[in-house]
């Protein structure tokens, strides 16, 4: 297993990098709603086959560079199966599947973005890797939502955090078997959060809890604005 330097919040480096994605993620939204219905379509088929793009590139980066590793490189952290997931709504426009985007994908790419732990090393090409994934995460969500029109249903926010219990499920067992840390589920994350409390099992826990917590925030401006559901 690779070690897994983080990135200090507020540091210099952290200044940059997550400002950079900021911009980046405003800037997509800001265009498209500016464009028609046609380029909207075409941008969103580009960005699902940009999320494949990078899913093949890095990979060969990390065989390429010997990084590659079957405790780390498979894409079985919630990021990364929630980046393949993002790939599936552009493609489908699945209401399930957005659900589970909207509220457990963009949550875990925000907090990433606060809190970086790199799996794979920091040069920069990993980096500009990371922060592409996990911004994506959000942009890719809010593109959904404010340029294609996607809306949850109501309580949503719930029902994608019970499907997310059959991935927590999974993924445990992927861990047990390789011997990995997927999902953080064997070993807590090296970063300081606020909802890591205690060891193992406990800060699993408080992890869930977040989520469920962040998923009801997000679900909160639907609710409010009745018409931003559907059934």
């Amino acid at each position: 297993m690779n070690d897994h330097p983080i990135m200090l919040p507020f540091s210099e480096e952290w200044i940059v990098w997550n400002s950079i994605t900021l911009l980046l993620v405003v800037s997509v939204i800001f265009i498209a709603k500016r464009l028609g219905d046609k380029f909207q379509s075409k941008l969103a088929k580009f960005l699902a086959i940009l999320v494949a793009t990078e899913f093949i590139a890095v990979q060969t980066y990390y065989i390429y560079h010997g990084l590659w590793t079957p405790q780390d490189s498979l894409p079985f952290h919630l990021c990364r199966l929630m980046w393949f997931n993002a790939m599936i709504v552009l493609f489908t426009r699945n209401q399930i599947a957005f659900e589970l985007l909207l509220f457990i994908g963009m949550v875990g790419g925000l907090h990433s973005l606060l809190t970086p732990e790199f799996t794979h090393g920091v040069d920069v090409i990993l980096l500009v890797d990371y922060f592409l994934v996990h911004g994506g995460l959000i942009a890719i969500s809010l593109y959904c939502v404010f340029v294609l029109g996607m809306r949850p249903r109501k309580m949503a926010w719930l029902k994608a955090f019970v499907y997310l219990q059959i991935l927590v499920v999974s993924v445990a067992i992927i861990d047990f078997l390789l011997g990995a840390n997927y999902m953080y589920l064997a070993v807590k994350p090296n970063v300081e959060n606020f909802f890591l409390i205690g060891d193992w099992p406990y800060y699993i826990i408080g992890l869930e809890l977040a989520i469920l917590l962040h998923a009801f925030l997000v679900y909160l401006p639907f609710y409010f604005k009745k018409s931003f559901l559907v059934n």
